[in-house]
C-alpha cells in the first residue's frame, strides 16, 4: 500500500464533519486556521481551493452554532485568512464572516427567553453519559445541581476505561491523593471488577493520569489510535462511547494526544501517524492550542450559583 496523498490526509482529517457539530466547531475552526497559516501556501492547487471553500463554510454555519465559543473561534478562522489567502478570496471570506456573525448575534438573541427547567439528577446522569472528557469536566461549573450529576463516580469510570483503558492488576496506594479512603491497599483487576466495597474517586483518577503524562494535560481536541492509526476528535469518545478499534485484538488500549501542530505537520507528509502514536510523551511539544489554554481550570473545585 502507497503512502497516502496529502488530499487523502487531508479527508482523514474530517474537518469538514467536525464542522458540521457544535461541539467540536470551536477546535475544527482553530484547526483549520491552523493549516491556513501554515500550510496553505505549500498545499496542491486544488486542496487550496477546498480549504478555502470549507473556511466559508465554516463562516456559514456559524449562526447555528449556539456555543459561546462559536464566534471567538470563527474570528480566530477569519484572522487565519486574512493572513493566509490572496487579495479576492480574502475579501470573500471576510464578507460571508460578516454575514454570518450578524446573523449569529440575532438568532443569539432570540433564544434568549429566560427560562429555565430543573431536571431530576438521575436525568442528568444519563445525559451526561453521553459527554467526552473535556464537557464533563467543563459542565459542572454550570450550577449546583449539574456540578452534583457531573461527579457520579461511574460516569468517571467509564471515561477512565474508554481513554486509558482498565487499571493494570496492580497495588495501589493513593490515600495521600484521595483515590481511595485511608488505611486501603488495593489491588485493581480492571474498571468492572474493583471491590465495590472500595470507593474510589474516578474523576481523580482521570485528573491525575491527566495532569501526570504532559501530552493529556489540556485535555486535546484530537487523539490518534496506536493500533488502527485512526485520528479521532477527542469528542467522539465519551462515558458511553469507545473507540472502535479493528487491531487492537488482546493488545493494551493506546490512544495517545496529538496537538494541532502534529496535525499540520501530519498533512504536510513531515510526519506519521505511527510516530504520532508511539508511547513517547512529546505530542504537546509545540503547546497547546488557544482554546485549550484555560483547561486546567476545570479540576479546581467550581464556585456556583444555588440556582439552576
Amino acid at each position: 500500500m502507497g503512502r497516502a496523498t496529502v488530499r487523502e490526509r487531508y479527508e482523514k482529517l474530517g474537518l469538514a464533519e467536525a464542522l458540521s457539530r457544535a461541539h467540536d466547531y470551536p477546535s475544527a475552526c482553530h484547526e483549520l486556521g491552523l493549516i491556513l497559516r501554515l500550510a496553505y501556501a505549500d498545499l496542491p492547487k486544488n486542496l487550496q481551493s477546498v480549504v478555502f471553500q470549507e473556511t466559508l463554510s465554516a463562516f456559514r454555519l456559524l449562526p447555528e452554532v449556539q456555543t459561546g465559543h462559536g464566534l471567538s473561534s470563527a474570528n480566530v478562522l477569519l484572522q487565519a485568512a486574512e493572513v493566509a489567502l490572496p487579495k479576492q478570496k480574502k475579501a470573500l471570506a471576510v464578507s460571508e464572516f460578516k454575514h454570518a456573525a450578524v446573523a449569529h448575534k440575532r438568532r443569539s438573541r432570540a433564544h434568549h427567553d429566560g427560562g429555565s427547567v430543573v431536571l431530576p439528577y438521575d436525568l442528568l446522569v444519563h445525559i451526561f453519559s453521553f459527554l467526552d472528557l473535556r464537557s464533563l469536566a467543563s459542565v459542572g461549573l454550570v450550577c449546583w445541581a449539574w456540578n452534583t450529576a457531573a461527579i457520579d463516580n461511574g460516569l468517571w469510570q467509564m471515561l477512565y476505561s474508554n481513554l486509558f483503558g482498565n487499571y493494570s492488576t496492580c497495588t495501589s496506594k493513593e490515600q495521600d491523593h484521595k483515590l481511595v479512603p485511608d488505611g486501603k491497599d488495593v489491588v485493581f483487576h480492571g474498571c468492572m471488577g474493583v471491590d465495590p466495597t472500595i470507593n474510589i474517586n474516578w474523576k481523580e483518577a482521570v485528573r491525575r493520569k491527566c495532569e501526570g503524562v504532559s501530552s493529556w494535560k489540556f485535555l486535546p481536541n484530537r487523539v490518534v489510535c496506536g493500533h488502527c492509526q485512526s485520528i479521532i476528535w477527542s469528542s467522539g469518545i465519551t462515558c458511553r462511547t469507545s473507540h472502535e478499534c479493528s487491531k487492537i485484538g488482546n493488545q493494551k488500549l493506546n490512544i495517545r494526544p496529538i496537538s494541532p501542530c502534529k496535525v499540520v505537520e501530519y498533512l504536510l507528509g513531515e510526519i506519521e501517524l505511527a510516530v504520532m502514536s508511539s508511547d513517547t510523551d512529546d505530542s504537546d511539544s509545540d503547546g497547546p492550542s488557544p482554546s485549550t489554554q484555560h483547561l486546567p481550570r476545570l479540576w479546581a473545585y467550581p464556585k456556583l450559583s444555588s440556582t439552576s
